[in-house]
């Protein structure tokens, strides 16, 4: 008699599942391209126009910000899975998913790709298959567990980017930032993002603390995705501050820098209405320029937006111009 193992793995491998997989993932294209559509037809698009500059260098930083994060990725999981160029597109709708649907959506979606198309079986009876890391302690072998892979990167984002995220915010602090959110924020709301920021800190100390125990692949593969991650958060901080720049040039570069440190540690931190608070931020260390700065914010929301839809797109003719070769993980 079949085991519940034999039975998941027959029936996904059954023509009836098939069928149903690719209908669902037209059904989830429809879905997440409407959802888009319908937020860019929201914009106010003569303000949007009217601040985006015409200057080649924006829009090589901007579209540079935008990639980055599926490039590298492709790059850290290629190391593991050795797949070729046509699974970028796989990354741009991780990429379009995180951001458009929910956290982490993306990452399902990936960890489902890497276990059903790519010819890694799913057996909940089978031990994990384990590798000796390069002189580091053994761990899971990431070409053989799809999940330890995921979760694994999905761990080393994140202290990348809180990592980096203390980091800027001691240059902020260098730079007066403190001030400057004294002068924005009321008392209440500053306790709030203090508390916050204390409790990120000890979320990632206790991380740290159990690094053995939560992370499943070698220390050096950990280790690897982790710098390519850091770096990856330090260059689309740079890129989008250089974006902010060369659209209002008349804004001295270090207020950018203030600015742009100041937003990456607000979106780190767990508080409600973050748009809202940078908002309040950006007008206390602006003053005339806040229009503008507020135009320039909103205009580059929605090319996120239609870059999303692009992305989708674009990934969509790379998987038909494969062949459905990204799609196998051939």
């Amino acid at each position: 008699m079949m085991g519940i193992a034999e039975r998941v793995q027959a029936w996904t491998s059954s023509p009836m599942a098939s069928r149903i997989s690719k209908w669902f993932s037209a059904l989830l294209s429809i879905l997440i391209l409407l959802m888009l559509v319908r937020a860019i037809v929201d914009v106010g698009w003569h303000q949007v126009v009217e601040v985006i500059p015409a200057n080649p260098l924006f829009w090589l930083a901007f579209v540079g910000s935008y990639l980055l994060h599926p490039l590298i990725e492709w790059l850290i999981y290629r190391r593991w899975w050795k797949f070729g160029w046509e699974a970028i597109g796989i990354f741009l709708k991780v990429r379009v998913m995180n951001d458009a649907l929910f956290a982490y959506s993306g990452h399902t979606y990936l960890l489902v790709w890497a276990a059903r198309r790519m010819g890694i079986k799913f057996d909940p009876d089978a031990p994990p298959k384990r590798i000796m890391g390069r002189g580091d302690g053994p761990g899971v072998d990431p070409a053989k567990s799809p999940f330890a892979a995921v979760k694994d990167m999905a761990i080393t984002s994140g202290l990348a980017g809180n990592f980096a995220t203390l980091v800027l915010l001691l240059i902020v602090l260098w730079m007066g930032g403190g001030s400057v959110m004294r002068e924005a924020l009321d008392p209440g709301t500053l306790r709030i993002l203090l508390w916050s920021f204390v409790a990120l800190i000890v979320l990632n100390v206790g991380i740290l603390a159990m690094l053995r125990k939560v992370m499943s692949l070698p220390p050096a593969e950990n280790m690897f995705a982790f710098w390519w991650h850091l770096l990856r958060v330090l260059v689309v901080q740079a890129l989008l501050v250089w974006s902010w720049a060369i659209a209002l040039p008349g804004i001295a570069f270090n207020t950018w820098f203030l600015l742009g440190a100041l937003r990456m540690v607000i979106m780190r931190l767990p508080v409600p209405n973050k748009e809202i608070l940078f908002a309040a931020i950006a007008v206390s260390l602006t003053e005339d320029a806040s229009i503008e700065i507020a135009a320039l914010m909103a205009a580059q929301g929605a090319l996120q937006l239609i870059f999303h839809v692009v992305s989708w797109a674009a990934a969509e003719a790379i998987d038909r111009a494969s062949g459905g070769k990204a799609a196998r993980g051939g």
